[in-house]
């Protein structure tokens, strides 16, 4: 059932390479002989390992009911699944805990209840350090059983369809699951500055005073975005209100932004407003887009509008020519940057196979058709308007698709770890409900968001012909080829904090390195067991902010975010907040084209973006639970400071070379290990890794003036020269990158550092040789580190930033001083440079470069000394 509809997100499945036999392959598959118990055995053929076994469990193939169970050691460790958020941190819990997924329009603040998106993947992580992935591609239902020694699927329909990615490290499972699903798509570069938005600013004046508050005390911004109350009436998607938001005003508005180098982006809810005189709505009814229920009419529901109807993405040509003639209509009246899909799991406020308006009962009828306040007072409208306010028909008891004869433990508003078994078609489109295409609601149910934001990729590449850029809340494997993700609605607490880290590393997994959480938190609350709500006082909550400000500035998407009930927590509330979130912004955007370039090979190669220290070392036990920091590419480790009241904190380094970002003094460990650091509060500790070429600039407030600046590289010398790592150990800086490792094979006992310069012009919609610059730089040193080159290999250079984008300078970080007095010397191409040596940092610098990139660049350096 549930899999003929996923097909049309993934495309063809991958077949097998050419002249690809059995002997070739790196595991093997065992059944289970004939009459005997069903058993599935898949095994790593080098050392017999298993990677899925099934035997010692019942198998159970229903057609609304498949149960699954596979072996896991009890010291191997699980990452992925959800989406959910979990207190324990990224690893997941081994002690019986479900992972439920079922989309929900649920606040992620609330632990183990299932959330936005469905996500049917884990990375395991044995004992020796060997990894692989394993995929349940089902659209369906699910409850996933997580035990000390098992792993248990409990499927509402579909199929059995495994995906079994080898690895073995932890980024290669993660690139081989990106194959199937779809690599990730490339964000626009403006994307990466900082964003600001709010439900509830209530008008454009608000709206402008925002953005005149960040100019005054000279904070970045980047993207300023527009909730629902930028809707006319009703919150009519794609309508402007006229009052509070005239379109004429708007235009001017973002005709401004543009001249500053700064964007807007607005809403676009899954809920379309059912009613008379709306264009979208009639043009929808005209040409049948909406989704049906069960007796073929309009399926009705309620959300913000009121009376909803909601379009049918799955598979209908209809709804794809409607959606690009409204949004057109829309960017005609003001040219929007990027689009937010959100409500799009798909949310509802009532629950039945069918709903419509109770016109005997006045007062439901007031609260669903009253339109929105024009001073945007909605205290009194929203509590209501989220209250069902129509009459809805209940399923049957015996219904196959409202009831059927498992029920996953959909969070059903008490027990957040128990007695969770609401209806399918709570708070959500019926699953009874039907598409264009023969397909049920039931088994595509959670495909609605995902289907979303293809449509709406296609459709804002075809109006504006640049690279769309669109954030949605509900996903499922392969979302991230056409969309950003956020992760919900969280709460304004430190706990809430801590979560979000593995929500963004989770999401990286997941095939969507685009992904942030609220900054500061989006609901004034924070939800205990049994939903209870606590409100941090404004001592912590400022203290809170000063935390995530900081902490907020590496998130991939980095954005600040709150409701029209939250206390408000833009940067430049408070004076000690601005100032920690400039010193964090002002890093970020010096590195812009290091982040820059880790989405381009995300999008080509697949992987990660965000993701776990334990990356670097799969051979580190200790950086397995590590979960309250992460990395940033291949060289950039973020150890954020998540408890309040704390300035001492005791973050993981795995062996190796690590410098600190601030002043780039070098840490040197022999074996992976815990270190305690000070963090006042207004720092965040940051160290980048050595064995890597970091490309830096110079900071700027707006993203437009980076992207061409004259580039620093950063050479973080690694602690050991080249081959005398053990085998397993920390792995090199873009060690699966060819030029990088060619450059540690090539050369044994010498220290060896690479990295990736690449530029575009920031919005065109493909990437390649064609239109872009991607240079691969790779610095060989002596094993003493006082001597070395830095050499430049061209794949492309092309573009705009081809006879623009020059390096200026390249600093050798964690240079040993030599006895004497240093006399440090430089030349590139046999012409001399200037260099200086920082003895105290151990840092070399080198100036006067002024090479265009497209150039072949080849530095010598050295560090001699003298006495006397």
């Amino acid at each position: 059932m549930g899999n003929t509809a996923t097909a049309c997100f993934l495309g063809p499945r991958p077949g097998s390479e050419p002249g690809l036999s059995s002997s070739s392959l790196q595991y093997a598959v065992e059944l289970s002989q004939p009459g005997q118990p069903f058993g599935l055995t898949v095994n790593r053929k080098s050392n017999g390992q298993p990677i899925f076994d099934t035997n010692g469990h019942r198998f159970i193939f229903k057609d609304q009911y498949i149960e699954l169970t596979t072996n896991v050691p009890e010291d191997a460790d699980l990452y992925g699944l959800g989406e959910v958020s979990l207190p324990t941190g990224l690893l997941l819990p081994r002690d019986g805990t479900v992972i439920t997924m079922w989309a929900r329009d649920l606040a992620s603040a609330m632990p183990y209840v299932n959330l936005y998106g469905s996500h049917p993947f884990y990375l395991q992580i044995n004992r020796d350090g060997s990894s692989h992935g394993v995929l349940f591609l089902n659209s369906n239902g699910m409850d996933v059983s997580l035990n000390k020694t098992s792993l248990t699927y409990k499927v509402i329909g579909g199929l059995v369809d495994l995906y079994f990615f080898t690895g073995p490290t932890p980024e290669e499972v993660i690139r081989q699951y990106h194959q199937v699903i779809g690599a990730p798509a490339m964000t626009p570069y403006w994307s990466l500055g900082f964003h600001q938005t709010r439900w509830g600013y209530q008008n454009i004046s608000v709206l402008e005073e925002v953005v005149a508050n960040y100019t005054a005390v000279d904070l970045p911004l980047e993207v300023v975005w527009s909730d629902i109350e930028y809707m006319s009436t009703r919150f009519w998607t794609m309508e402007f209100d006229e009052h509070r938001y005239p379109a004429a005003k708007m235009k001017s508005f973002v005709e401004g932004l543009h001249e500053q180098g700064q964007h807007w982006v607005a809403i676009q809810d899954a809920g379309v407003a059912a009613d008379k005189g709306y264009k979208a709505y009639e043009e929808g009814t005209r040409d049948r887009v909406w989704i049906t229920d069960h007796k073929g009419k309009d399926y009705l529901g309620q959300v913000w509008p009121g009376k909803t109807v909601y379009p049918d993405y799955l598979d209908n040509a209809n709804t794809s020519r409607w959606l690009v003639d409204n949004l057109q209509h829309m960017y005609d009246k003001v040219p929007y940057d990027g689009l937010w899909l959100d409500m799009n799991e798909a949310s509802n406020f009532c629950s039945g196979m069918q709903c419509k308006p109770n016109r005997r009962n006045k007062t439901a009828t007031y609260w669903l058709e009253v339109e929105t306040p024009r001073d945007y007072n909605i205290n009194e409208l929203i509590p209501l308007r989220t209250t069902c306010q129509m009459s809805c028909e209940e399923p049957a008891a015996d219904n196959k698709w409202e009831s059927p004869p498992y029920n996953i433990q959909n969070f059903d508003n008490t027990g957040m770890r128990e007695n969770r078994q609401a209806g399918l078609g709570w708070k959500t489109i019926a699953p009874s409900a039907l598409h264009a295409n023969g397909a049920r609601e039931y088994d595509a149910h959670n495909l609605y968001g995902t289907a979303m934001a293809l449509e709406h990729h296609a459709a804002v590449e075809k109006i504006t012909g640049k690279r769309p850029f669109l954030l949605t809340r509900s996903t499922f494997p392969g979302a991230g080829r056409f969309t950003a993700h956020w992760t919900g609605d969280n709460g304004v607490n430190w706990e809430n904090l801590y979560m979000s880290i593995a929500g963004i590393i989770n999401t990286n997994m997941w095939g969507m390195p685009m992904v942030g959480a609220d900054i500061c938190g989006f609901a004034d609350m924070a939800f205990k067991e049994g939903g209870s709500p606590d409100v941090i006082p404004e001592s912590s909550l400022r203290e809170l902010c000063n935390r995530w400000a900081s902490l907020g500035a590496f998130y991939p998407f980095s954005r600040n975010h709150y409701a029209y009930f939250t206390r408000s927590h833009e940067y430049y509330q408070w004076p000690d907040v601005a100032a920690a979130a400039k010193k964090a912004y002002s890093l970020r955007y010096q590195l812009l084209s290091y982040i820059y370039s880790g989405f381009f090979l995300a999008h080509v190669k697949g992987g990660t973006v965000a993701r776990p220290l334990l990356f670097t070392d799969p051979s580190d036990v200790d950086a397995r639970n590590a979960t309250a920091q992460w990395m940033m590419g291949e060289a950039l480790l973020v150890s954020p400071v998540v408890t309040e009241a704390t300035t001492t904190i005791k973050p993981h380094f795995t062996a190796g070379a690590w410098y600190n970002a601030w002043d780039n003094t070098r840490m040197t460990l022999s074996k992976g290990q815990a270190v305690e650091l000070e963090v006042p509060l207004g720092d965040i500790a940051v160290h980048y890794r050595g064995g890597a070429v970091i490309p830096t600039q110079p900071y700027a407030k707006v993203t437009r003036d980076i992207r061409l600046a004259p580039v620093t590289l950063l050479v973080t010398l690694p602690a050991e020269p080249a081959g005398k790592s053990e085998a397993a150990g920390p792995l090199a800086p873009y060690a699966h990158e060819q030029v990088c490792a060619a450059a540690i094979e090539e050369n044994e006992g010498q220290l060896v550092s690479c990295g990736l310069l690449y530029m575009d012009r920031g919005d065109d919609i493909q990437v390649s040789a064609d239109n872009t610059v991607q240079v691969w730089y790779t610095a060989v040193s002596s094993a003493d580190g006082r001597s070395g080159t830095l050499s430049s290999t061209i794949k492309a250079h092309a573009g705009d930033a081809a006879g623009k984008l020059r390096i200026a300078a390249v600093h050798i970080l964690g240079v040993p001083a030599a006895e004497g007095t240093a006399v440090p010397a430089a030349s590139i191409n046999g012409r001399p440079l200037a260099a200086a040596f920082d003895e105290g940092a151990g840092v070399l610098k080198i100036s006067g470069i002024e090479l265009l990139v497209g150039e072949p660049l080849d530095i010598t350096w050295t560090l001699g000394s003298f006495s006397g």
